[in-house]
């Protein structure tokens, strides 16, 4: 597990997750693998593995996180006051798009081959940046799970760069991977929520979604943040790749800019909207989760939330490939939920929607204003927006509240989901 060292004037702290010791200090010192050493009240002493002594003055991090943040604050779980920090989150994350993030897209477009990896929620806000990536830069970018890192390492080397996800910055498959590509001479990025951690510390270039400490087991703000960091890197490559210019880069942040506003208005539109939805989703015992192109990568994430909160059956798949299987297990009031970003996909979208309901499926969706899909669901919730570059992160807003509902009209602790553990350090 992480070991973190809280430094203070008048103690020292050993924790395994920084918000422990939040309310005496937010000095921090993250170990390495190998180190060891002592404390005292007022000292910290630590060795490499090797028996060379470290100057701990120089490893100590300041976090930018308080106390308050890792407080309740009158909600009755972290897990719902974290969705409804996701507007502030944001506002944070495009805050600190600065020269580090510039830096990292320059180190990306270099490269004759790109990778990107994570674990679990992050490699789908990953598999969003290289779907997007491709889009934008016309150049392959080649996502994959870390625990799959050696079907992939061997096709790399120091011409190859790959940008690593991870909330934690210490999930150890992900450090697997990384360390494997370093090996083989390619150089990395990460993308993490923790300044100091050991994968930011293990790469060439770190920067970081600022989403403030994150208690709920379930990634939410931490995901969100992981979407508009890798969304304005993705331009960035584009921009780098000679595909976009400056004035084109400069509206891509005025828009990313209206997001947290569009967010506070669907968090009040659609609490309510899914109550009900979460609700009615508590009592069936499986239900999928389809999307097409962008939208693939939020319907992923949607499944995985229903699954490790309300411990429900829940399977993210391309829509397009309900037919190839799926659609078997379609009958009456079986949940379909749909995911639709793109108005040129809406038609295919609306096809695939035609033919759960011909057997018998209950039609839940997130779509975009005015799409023609509004009039064919039986529960629908309509983004403020038609703006495919806010669409993602919009959408998934909704299918957090109703994973969340369902967790607790199943009587479930959201926070604590069993079998599961915030930062996962075994492979």
């Amino acid at each position: 597990s992480p070991l973190v060292i809280g430094v203070s004037d008048k103690a020292m702290f050993l924790s395994s997750d920084i918000p422990a010791f939040l309310d005496y200090t937010n000095r921090t010192i993250i170990l390495n693998d190998g180190e060891y050493g002592f404390i005292t009240p007022d000292y910290v002493y630590i060795e490499s593995e090797e028996g060379i002594t470290i100057d701990t003055s120089s490893r100590i991090t300041i976090v930018d996180w308080t106390a308050e943040m890792a407080r309740k604050s009158g909600f009755p779980h972290f897990m719902i006051k974290e969705i409804y920090e996701q507007p502030r989150a944001v506002l944070e994350t495009i805050g600190g798009f600065g020269p580090d993030y510039e830096k990292g897209a320059e180190i990306l477009s270099s490269a004759e081959k790109i990778y990107v990896t994570a674990a679990g929620t992050s490699f789908h806000a990953s598999l969003y940046f290289a779907l997007l990536s491709m889009r934008l830069s016309k150049r392959p970018v080649i996502p994959f799970i870390s625990s799959e890192y050696y079907s992939y390492v061997d096709s790399a080397d120091e011409n190859s760069v790959i940008l690593a996800v991870s909330q934690s910055g210490e999930t150890i498959d992900t450090l697997s991977a990384i360390r494997a590509f370093k090996k083989r001479g390619s150089k990395v990025i990460a993308l993490t929520n923790v300044v100091g951690s050991v994968i930011a510390r293990e790469s060439d270039e770190a920067v970081y979604t600022k989403a403030g400490p994150e208690i709920g087991v379930a990634a939410t703000k931490t995901f969100v943040t992981q979407l508009v960091a890798l969304t304005w890197i993705a331009h960035l490559l584009a921009y780098f790749s000679g595909k976009l210019n400056k004035d084109e880069l400069r509206n891509v942040k005025s828009r990313l800019e209206l997001l947290p506003d569009l967010m506070n208005s669907i968090l009040s539109k659609y609490d309510m909207w899914s109550k009900r939805v979460g609700s009615w989703m508590a009592k069936k015992t499986s239900a999928y989760y389809l999307g097409r192109g962008l939208s693939l990568p939020i319907a992923l994430e949607g499944a995985l939330k229903l699954k490790e909160v309300a411990y429900i059956h829940a399977e993210g798949y391309p829509a397009g490939e309900s037919k190839h299987g799926p659609i078997a297990l379609v009958e009456l009031d079986f949940p379909v939920i749909f995911v639709s970003i793109e108005r040129e996909l809406e038609t295919k979208i609306l096809g695939n929607i035609e033919e759960m309901k011909a057997r018998g499926g209950k039609i839940i969706s997130i779509y975009p204003q005015n799409s023609i899909i509004k009039e064919k669901v039986d529960m629908g919730a309509e983004m403020p927006t038609s703006d495919e570059l806010l669409l993602p992160v919009l959408s998934i807003v909704p299918l957090q509240l109703v994973a969340y509902y369902a967790a607790i009209t199943r009587g479930y602790d959201p926070d604590k989901p069993r079998n599961l553990a915030k930062t996962v350090t075994v492979e």
